[in-house]
């Protein structure tokens, strides 16, 4: 019996770290890519959500209306460790966008949740981890210069979730023209049982992203 014990615990161990290490190889060659701007400069601007362009001012400062809007799905409530569906689009319009940041806020405005790697191998969008939130990986941005008419996203809600929370995002069109801080209305999140709270948490956190991905990709 402890023989058969200490097999299955070096089973699950190896399970473990099999399972980190694809996620971990995932992520990395999900954010491979020609990428406009490197992630360190993007991370500056991971609190106000302003890209530096020196000599320029946002276009949201100067009054003029954001020709671009987020869609989230599903809208309301959202359940606690579920996926969202994100969108990033022009409004009315075909205006199309070189450059972008989103992230979801809680109401205290630290960044919230895990945004997955794509499934698509055209990579438009790849994560970044912002100091300003716990969870890795809560942030998205784009990977390449090229302009863009819309872009998808899959985004975690974290298992500690409450009450409300909003996505914010930041969205260029070139180096002279961008909006910064736009915001989603309040998001209600629906109130996790203690049953499904407590199923949801006894899986490794990396195992659970991990199969959200692949349940998102090829399911």
């Amino acid at each position: 019996m402890v023989v058969e014990t200490r097999r299955r615990r070096a089973g699950a161990t190896r399970t473990s770290v099999q399972t980190a290490t694809a996620l971990l190889l995932v992520f990395l060659l999900q954010a491979h890519g020609t990428q406009a701007v490197t992630d360190a400069m993007l991370k500056i601007a991971c609190s106000d959500m302003t890209p530096r362009h020196p000599g320029y001012r946002p276009e949201n400062v100067k009054d003029t209306p954001c020709p671009y809007r987020l869609i989230v799905d599903p809208s309301t409530p959202v359940v606690p460790g579920n996926l969202v569906n994100l969108t990033l689009t022009s409004v009315g319009t075909t205006m199309p966008f070189k450059g972008f940041m989103v992230q979801a806020r809680d109401a205290n405005g630290r960044t919230i949740g895990t945004f997955l790697p794509e499934c698509r191998n055209a990579r438009k969008h790849h994560m970044i981890t912002c100091s300003n939130g716990e969870e890795p990986y809560n942030a998205v941005v784009q990977s390449n210069n090229k302009y863009k008419l819309k872009d998808t996203f899959t985004w975690i809600a974290p298992l500690s979730l409450k009450g409300s929370f909003r996505f914010k995002f930041t969205v260029v069109l070139n180096f002279e023209h961008f909006w910064t801080n736009q915001e989603t209305e309040d998001i209600p999140v629906a109130e996790l049982s203690q049953e499904e709270f407590e199923l949801k948490n006894s899986f490794n956190h990396e195992y659970y992203i991990y199969n959200l991905y692949i349940k998102n990709c090829f399911v």
